[in-house]
């Protein structure tokens, strides 16, 4: 005889509430339950799941659970059928659509649970305003009822900025301050920006070419690895934090535009060095 968990028996409905003393042995519980129909419903009454926005479908699950009921041991094939709330916000074609095509599921005889598994279209994610879809549980046959406490889910649909800005580049910085302006105020080179995984990003020279071709090669004696940096793209956001030229911390540029232009891909990188005050505005386009 499968355990049986106290807490719900306080919460069936449809006048299932069965009443018992907390001293009344299982056998007494068992036989309680013995006298009521089947009780169906889902595991979870709400469920958050983020996606990828990249493109790709992505399939969720989640289970209708048979709660209790007459002879739980063994029980016969339940088909239970369930609707889309009216107040649900994503739209079933477009944001998703049931894998069986249909609008029940069955838990097979002698099984506790049926798993409900719906796809989700990633590319009609709005991550700023996540659509919401809510499930009831309308009805089951052979002799169950639903609980009423789990006969509704709802599904936040959540989404993940896809980042794929990895590549090559030209990039064209315009200075701001470094030791040698007015000359080489300004300077164009490609340049790549290697993908590190899950919005990572590296950028040889994150100075545009004043560390490596530049006036600070002679001078100080700078090459491809004084002014290596990493950097995070999310939501079209750039950003980044603990990274340094070979002399102290390199920091976003304040009020300087840091972001991913999501028409043409031009990616923005304004810095400032905190030694010695170097900064520029580096526009990366892509080639």
């Amino acid at each position: 005889m499968k355990k049986i968990k106290f807490i719900l028996i306080t919460i069936l409905s449809a006048g299932l509430m069965v009443s018992c003393n907390i001293d009344d042995e299982p056998q007494q519980l068992e036989a309680d339950l013995a006298t009521t129909p089947y009780v169906v419903g889902f595991n979870n009454s709400e469920s958050a799941p983020a996606f990828l926005t990249d493109g790709a479908v992505n399939m969720f699950s989640e289970n209708i659970v048979l709660l209790g009921g007459n002879d739980f041991s063994s029980n016969p094939s339940i088909t239970v059928n369930f609707e889309v709330d009216q107040t649900s916000t994503a739209v079933a074609g477009t944001d998703f659509d049931f894998v069986n095509g249909s609008q029940s599921i069955t838990i097979e005889e002698n099984r506790e649970y049926a798993t409900l598994d719906i796809n989700f279209y990633s590319e009609n994610i709005n991550i700023d305003d996540p659509k919401i879809l809510i499930l009831n549980i309308t009805s089951a046959d052979n002799n169950a009822v639903v609980g009423a406490q789990f006969q509704t889910l709802t599904i936040t649909i959540n989404g993940i900025c896809f980042s794929d800005i990895g590549g090559m580049y030209s990039v064209t910085t315009t200075y701001g301050f470094h030791d040698f302006l007015p000359n080489f105020s300004t300077h164009t080179m490609d340049v790549e920006i290697e993908a590190l995984g899950d919005g990572l990003y590296n950028v040889v020279d994150f100075s545009g070419g004043l560390y490596t071709v530049g006036p600070y090669v002679a001078a100080y004696g700078t090459g491809p690895t004084s002014f290596d940096v990493e950097f995070t793209e999310n939501c079209g956001d750039i950003s980044w934090s603990g990274q340094t030229d070979q002399w102290g911390a390199v920091i976003p540029l304040s009020g300087g535009i840091n972001s991913v232009d999501p028409n043409t891909g031009v990616v923005t990188i304004s810095w400032y060095c905190e030694a010695y005050t170097e900064n520029g505005v580096s526009v990366y386009t892509p080639l």
